[in-house]
Order: structure tokens, then C-alpha cells, then sequence
């Protein structure tokens, strides 16, 4: 077919086939098989494009009604024509929601052959399934008007019009195909079968339509307990989504799927619990009040699930519901509670979670004779020392609550960890030589801008210098003002502990220090750039208040109040400290762990030292810098005027 011819029959030129097109352009080559052959470029009706489509093909799919009128008068036999997909010009119809012209080809149809009707494409698909694919709802009411039985036939692969409807979301469709299936009266199961064992009902699920859901249980109520072959309901398949309405919906007609589990042993409100759906789960122990009991193949609980997946909304649910107080020491067939997986997957805030909560025993001993404590121990990366870092924040956070040890000798426990440690170490020795010298190269960056900065200050004097022709020419003016001394004590601070830190990290870097010795350094740097950003925060305070001072003293004020504790809250080992010490106070109380030794002196230690100073400790140490800072100035500040 030539592409003026095309882009005519697109266009629904009438003039192609006038009403008086002489009989001798009726015939058309149809092959036996009902292929029309490929004559790609012949004019008229008889050519096809590269597809396989006809010009009745071609003006089905647009739309376009007298020209179809005109072709069938030409030659009726193209109703049977097929494209490479299959679909005959029928199918083009329905898909395209031409109801006329669908309405037209079924006229044209002659007695005995009803049989095109159920014709199916490349896919096993009628032309009903077009329509109710496409959500025509008129073109599925002609279709089924003339041959009722097309909504039992489903495509290859097990597919139905009415699954395809739903997926649509087309309720008009939906009606009717329901109307027509009802008057049968017992509508067999492929009338409403989906893929792999759904049904229509999973569909509505999925596509998660109330309306379409409660026509369908209008008409088999018995859909809701209707399960695929996985075994899941389709009230599994709501569990996945937000959407309460329905799940009341289907538990209204059907209260015991809820108690129904797929192959895995997965019930829906388990199914909730690893979407982290607090409120599916609601809705199920609300209906069923027993939800709490119900555990799958592995003998895991919903709490269980929500700990496994991280799932922190459905812990915090679950840890606030008094009622559900039994599940948080159920143990699966492992003998694993909530809290040994919590602390397996190294969740810090779940793990927070739970031990904020009384009734969750910190010491349950799982088949293997393991307690949380036991696994905590066993996670440790003794190379990350730091309670930023989750194992460890989580070992100190039960040693300090008085979680125990399974019965067998520490020193075993602690030494197969290590040995561990060691043989993952030594194989991935390349890739723990390229952390380090990705983070000393990440820190040498901070450390030389803070060194940059402050030696820069340290030339470019607030307030100015005094003129050469004066005495002191070139001088600072404000030199004599406390205030300046400490400004350039703390700028000195800051560039010597920028550039040790530089130095070290250069080391740090080096392939020729043995990784132990690397890991030393980079973590000494660390302070020190910590040490370094908080007395240059102090200096850029400093020169502000010696310049704006006599002239603005709320800006000076407001500087003050941000710039001095902002190093600190930005401090990640501040704030893990703080939200350590708030847990364990939330299980003891304040006047029990400010009175109790504190066992976070080591990692495996037990530390004499009061809680007081662990809660306390960091604090006074960011303040000794300020210490040094303003003391130093007032000692120099005092010699300057004794010596004047």
C-alpha cells in the first residue's frame, strides 16, 4: 500500500470508493489461510500495509464509518482478513471504541458464520477482550448482544474479559459483562479467571477499586475466598496498598480470609507488616482481634516481619499497642525474638524501639544459646570503634541496660568475632586499603580549607591596620582589645590543628603505613578537625563582635547564640550519646542510671565511671577549647597591661 492511499484511509477520504466504484475492483486475494497476502503498494482495497492491514484494518482503527460501509460493499470478505498480529478488522474495531462500525460488521455477518465473532489474534484474545481491555463499555454491549457466550472465552493465557475489564477500571464494563454472566446463571470459572489462578476480585485489588470490588462480590460473594496459585486471597494482595476501605470492604464479606495464608505461610496481615502498612494492620486486628497469634512457615509473627524488613512505623505501632505486649518476646522456630533480629540487621532505631519498652527481656537465649547480647558482640567491626556506627551504639546500649550473655565463655565468643574479622579482613585487604585512603582523602580537604582560611585571617585584621605614618604604622587598631587577642588565639588554634591534621592524613593515605597504623591516624585527625572547626567558628564570632560591638550589639548577640554550640550539634558522637542515654532512661528511669556505674568505658570493659560523665564528658571537653581560648587571652591580656 503506497503512502497516499495510507494517509487517505487515515484521513477517511471518501473519494477512494465512491458509491458508484465499478464491480471490477471487488476483488481482493485472500489467502487460505486468511492472511491477506503482503501486496504492499497496490492502489484501491487490495493492497495491505507492512503490518498486514487491510484498508478495512486501516479505517476500523480511525474510525472512520462510511468508508468501512464502502469497503464491505467492495468486498465483505476483508471482515475475515488478518494483520500480523491475527486481529481481524473486528478487532481494530472494538479496540478503537467504534461502536458503529462494530455494529456494522456484525450486520454484515451472514447466518451460520457467528464464528468470526469469536475469532482470537496473535494472543489468544476475541474482540470483546479488545473492547473490554480498552474500557468500551458500547462496543462490549453489541458484542455480547449478538453472541453472549464470547465472555467465557479467555485468552492464552488464561485471561478473561471481565479480568481485563477490571484492570481497565471500567465499571460500566464490568456491569455488563456481570449482567450477561449472571443470566446464565452458574457462570463457570473462566468467565471471570485471570492469570496464574487470579481472579476477577484480584484484579479489583490491584487496580484497587471499591466500586468494581463490590459489584463483583454482588454477584459471587465467593470471589473473596477465591485463591491463585500462590494461595493468595485477594485480600493478600490488598495488603500491599493503603487502601482500608476496601480491606473492611472484603473483610465484611469474608472475616476468616484473614486467616487464610499463601504457599509461604504468609498471612495478609504479615503481608502488611513487610509494606510497613500500620494502617492495613489496624484494620485486620480490629476485625479479628487475634491477629497477634497468627505466625508463618518459619514461626515469625507480624513483628517479627516488620523487624526483618525494617519496617519502623509498624514497630512503633505495635510497641505503643499494650494489647499486642505478648508478641515482643515471641520466639520464631530459631527461638529468635523481634530483638535478636533487630540486632542482627544492626537497626539501630528498632532496636531503640524495643528496649524503650519494659516488657521486651533483653536476655531470651535462642536455639543456638544466643542472647542479643551474643550477637551484638558478634557484629562488631573492631576497625569502627565509634557509636556513630550501629553495632556498636547497640552492644553498649544492651551491656548498659544489664542485657546478658548466653552460657558460654566470653573470651571464645569475642575471639571467634575477631578471628572473623581478621579472615574477612585479610581477603578484602585491597578494598580496606582504598576506604582508607578515600577517607583521608575526604578529610585532607576539610583540613586544608580550614588551614587556608584561617592562615588567610590571620593577614586580613578586623578593623583594620594603623596608617605608616603613624606610630605602630601597619598595626592592628584594635590590638590592645581583649577580644582581638582571643580572636587571633583561636585562629591560631584552628590552623595548627588544621595543619597536624594534614600531616596525618597525609600519612594516613600512604600505602606504606600498615592499615592498623592508617586507621590511628585518620581517626586522630578527626578530632583534631573537630578541634580546628570549632575554634574557627569561635574567630569568625570574635572578629565580629570586635568590629560590630560599639555599633550593633543584638547582630553580636545573635552571632554568639548560633555560632558557639553550633560545632556541637552538629557533632554526630553528641547526639548518639544523647539518644543512648535517652533510651536506656526510658527502660531505667534517670535515678537509676545516674547512679549505676557506666559500662561504656571499653568495648568490652566494665568502666567505673559515672553515667554522669558519659552523658557529660563530651561536653566539657568541647568546652575545655573555649577554656583555652578565653584563658590564654585573659593571661596575655593581663601581661599586656602589666608590662605597659
Amino acid at each position: 500500500m503506497d503512502n497516499e492511499l495510507l494517509d487517505k484511509l487515515r484521513r477517511g477520504d471518501e473519494t477512494l470508493f465512491p458509491p458508484e466504484t465499478d464491480a471490477d475492483h471487488r476483488v481482493i486475494e485472500v489467502r487460505g489461510n486468511g492472511n491477506v497476502g503482503n501486496q504492499a503498494g497496490r492502489r484501491g482495497c487490495r493492497g495491505v500495509t507492512v503490518g498486514g492491514n487491510s484498508a478495512l484494518h486501516i479505517v476500523a482503527t480511525f474510525g472512520h464509518l462510511e468508508l468501512a460501509k464502502r469497503i464491505c460493499d467492495i468486498d465483505c470478505s476483508l471482515l475475515e482478513a488478518r494483520n500480523a498480529a491475527l486481529e481481524t478488522p473486528l478487532h481494530c474495531a472494538a479496540r478503537a471504541g467504534a461502536d458503529q462500525i462494530v455494529f456494522l460488521f456484525i450486520s454484515k455477518v451472514r447466518q451460520g458464520e457467528e464464528a468470526v465473532l469469536r475469532v482470537t489474534d496473535r494472543k489468544g484474545k476475541t474482540a470483546l477482550y479488545a473492547a473490554a481491555e480498552e474500557g468500551h463499555d458500547e462496543v462490549v454491549r453489541i458484542l455480547l448482544s449478538k453472541d453472549p457466550e464470547l465472555a467465557g472465552i479467555v485468552d492464552y493465557n488464561g485471561v478473561s474479559p471481565l479480568y481485563a475489564a477490571v484492570l481497565s477500571k471500567s465499571l460500566k464494563v464490568v456491569q455488563k459483562l456481570v449482567e450477561v454472566l449472571g443470566d446464565r446463571g452458574d457462570a463457570p470459572e473462566a468467565s471471570y479467571a485471570g492469570p496464574k489462578g487470579q481472579t476477577a476480585l484480584h484484579a479489583a485489588a490491584i487496580v484497587q477499586s471499591p466500586e468494581i470490588a463490590e459489584r463483583l462480590l454482588q454477584w459471587k460473594s465467593e470471589l473473596v475466598k477465591k485463591v491463585d496459585n500462590s494461595g493468595s486471597t485477594p485480600l493478600h494482595y490488598l495488603a500491599t496498598a493503603t487502601n482500608t476501605y476496601m480491606v473492611r470492604q472484603l473483610l465484611k464479606d469474608g472475616r476468616s480470609t484473614a486467616y487464610y495464608s499463601d504457599c509461604e505461610g504468609f498471612y495478609p496481615i504479615h503481608i502488611a507488616a513487610s509494606m510497613g502498612s500500620c494502617r492495613i494492620i489496624h484494620e485486620l486486628i480490629a476485625c479479628c482481634h487475634d491477629m497477634d497469634e497468627l505466625v508463618d512457615n518459619k514461626g515469625r509473627n507480624f513483628l517479627h516481619i516488620a523487624v526483618q524488613e525494617n519496617k519502623l512505623m509498624v514497630v512503633k505501632y505495635v510497641c505503643q499497642n499494650r494489647e499486642l505486649a505478648k508478641m515482643m518476646n515471641a520466639q520464631d522456630n530459631h527461638g529468635n525474638t523481634p530483638l535478636h533480629l533487630a540486632v542482627s540487621s544492626q537497626n539501630r532505631e528498632i532496636v531503640r524501639l524495643l528496649l524503650e519498652n519494659k516488657s521486651v527481656h533483653p536476655s531470651i537465649q535462642n536455639k543456638k544459646r544466643r542472647t542479643p547480647l551474643d550477637l551484638a558482640i558478634t557484629k562488631i567491626d573492631y576497625s569502627l570503634i565509634s557509636l556513630q556506627n550501629p553495632h556498636i551504639w547497640i552492644f553498649h546500649c544492651l551491656q548498659q541496660i544489664g542485657a546478658i550473655y548466653g552460657p558460654q565463655r566470653l573470651d571464645r565468643l569475642i575471639y571467634d568475632s575477631r578471628r572473623k574479622d581478621i579472615d574477612i579482613a585479610r581477603q578484602n585487604l585491597d578494598n580496606e586499603q582504598k576506604k582508607y585512603g578515600s577517607t583521608a582523602k575526604n578529610l585532607v580537604i576539610v583540613s586544608v580549607l580550614i588551614a587556608t582560611v584561617t592562615f588567610a585571617a590571620a593577614f586580613t585584621m578586623p578593623g583594620g591596620n594603623i596608617a605608616d605614618d603613624h606610630q605602630n604604622g601597619g598595626t592592628p587598631t584594635l590590638a590592645r582589645k581583649y577580644a582581638f587577642t582571643a580572636f587571633i588565639i583561636s585562629d591560631f588554634i584552628a590552623f595548627l590543628c588544621s595543619l597536624m591534621a594534614t600531616i596525618w592524613l597525609m600519612y594516613a593515605g600512604s600505602l606504606a603505613i600498615h592499615h592498623s597504623r592508617r586507621l590511628e591516624l585518620i581517626l586522630r585527625s578527626q578530632y583534631f578537625i573537630s578541634i580546628a572547626a570549632q575554634s574557627m567558628v569561635a574567630a569568625f564570632a570574635l572578629s565580629v563582635y570586635v568590629v560590630l560591638a560599639p555599633v550593633n550589639s543584638l547582630i553580636v548577640l545573635v552571632v554568639f547564640i548560633f555560632a558557639f554550640p553550633s560545632v556541637l550539634l552538629c557533632s554526630p558522637d553528641i547526639w548518639q550519646r544523647f539518644r543512648l542515654t535517652m533510651t536506656i532512661q526510658r527502660r531505667l528511669g534517670w535515678s537509676t542510671i545516674l547512679c549505676k556505674p557506666c559500662v561504656i568505658g571499653r568495648p568490652f570493659g566494665l568502666g567505673t565511671e559515672s553515667f554522669n560523665w558519659f552523658i557529660f564528658g563530651p561536653i566539657v571537653y568541647y568546652l575545655l577549647v573555649y577554656i583555652l581560648i578565653f584563658g590564654v587571652s585573659l593571661i596575655l591580656s593581663i601581661k599586656h597591661l602589666h608590662f605597659t
